[in-house]
């Protein structure tokens, strides 16, 4: 093989090109890049040399229609723009990787039609199982994964959907309720996610106002339905709610991002934080700790989400039983808002 041909064709370099230039077998070389068999240095030093020199890339579509397995598991998510998403994401990748896996990320808004299309794409990839974030409609699911004969496991609790893995939201209400009310506060507001979706939604609601009855504080709760990308329609929630209810004196907000919309207005309103109002918020993102002042937040665990989400999934592939639910614990992290 001249350098001629090889500076102007190594883009197109098939693994023959490769076993060619390194003086070895196909079979050599594919066991050098499998890291299987009994192989000399030089042998292994050869192959690598002839890899690097035509800028090989083994097909990983022809390796999964060879073998029937490509090693890539789906995951359906609500939104890029959540940065509760788009952490979770990224530790779910991380442990992908560690595993030996790739992860290809599709989003839907949770309608029929862009659930079937979700769910085509993933399919016509061949991806081996799928890990849904976004709200599941549990007879669409029941029909898909009977259909597919496909591995599935979800990140929100709907009945019907198993297996589950969610944060103990029971667990993050309470811890809410009883900080505020360790540090003297009297009238309490919750501003809640979807509590017609989402069931975690509600377990942390109602434990959150079930702590403030059981301690004789006023809680008043609101209902947010508003997507957390649109600010200037969270911005009318906050507006109404520090409108109807001036004298209170703690909140705890269903997401950072509407904590942080919170402490802002508070402040431009010459409210002290927390002398005032303390706030709490919930999922601990990035920019909880980089406000001001920084936030107290109930802290959701991204690396074991991630990590017990993708071993369900593997563990299905594998013919395994898994926990219909799994609880992840949460954590109270306490800032300068309380």
């Amino acid at each position: 093989m001249s350098k001629s041909y090889r500076k102007q064709d190594k883009s197109m370099s098939t693994i023959k090109d490769v076993a060619k230039y390194a003086g070895v077998s196909t079979a050599t070389v594919s066991r050098v890049l499998n890291k299987k068999g009994p192989l000399s240095e030089k042998t292994i030093q050869k192959v690598n040399e002839a890899v690097e020199k035509l800028a090989y890339h083994p097909n990983v579509l022809a390796r999964s229609l060879a073998s029937g397995k490509n090693n890539t598991i789906g995951v359906l998510v609500p939104s890029y723009d959540h940065p509760f998403w788009s952490e979770l994401l990224q530790k779910m990748e991380e442990e992908a990787k560690r595993k030996g896996y790739n992860v290809l990320f599709t989003c839907f808004l949770g309608t029929l039609e862009e659930k079937q299309k979700a769910l085509e794409y993933l399919i016509s990839r061949q991806v081996n199982g799928i890990i849904v974030c976004a709200y599941p409609d549990s007879d669409f699911w029941k029909e898909a994964k009977k259909k597919f004969n496909l591995p599935v496991a979800f990140m929100v609790n709907v009945s019907g959907c198993d297996p589950s893995v969610i944060s103990d939201d029971k667990q993050g209400g309470l811890l809410a309720a009883r900080h505020l009310i360790a540090k003297g506060c009297k009238k309490l507001v919750h501003i809640s996610g979807n509590l017609s979706y989402y069931k975690e939604a509600d377990d942390r609601t109602y434990a959150f106002v079930e702590e403030a009855k059981r301690r004789n504080v006023d809680c008043y709760v609101y209902q947010n339905t508003i997507d957390i990308t649109k600010l200037e329609e969270l911005q009318k929630l906050v507006n109404k709610v520090f409108y109807e209810q001036p004298d209170m004196d703690g909140m705890f907000l269903s997401n950072d991002i509407l904590a942080a919309q919170c402490i802002a207005f508070a402040l431009s309103q010459g409210l002290r934080i927390p002398d005032d109002l303390r706030i709490i918020g919930y999922d601990d993102i990035y920019i909880s700790s980089l406000i001001y002042p920084s936030l107290t937040t109930i802290r959701q665990n991204y690396s074991v989400l991630a990590e017990t989400a993708l071993e369900n999934v593997l563990a299905q592939i594998n013919g395994e039983k898994v926990e219909e639910v799994t609880v992840i614990p949460v954590e109270l992290i306490e800032r300068k808002t309380t």
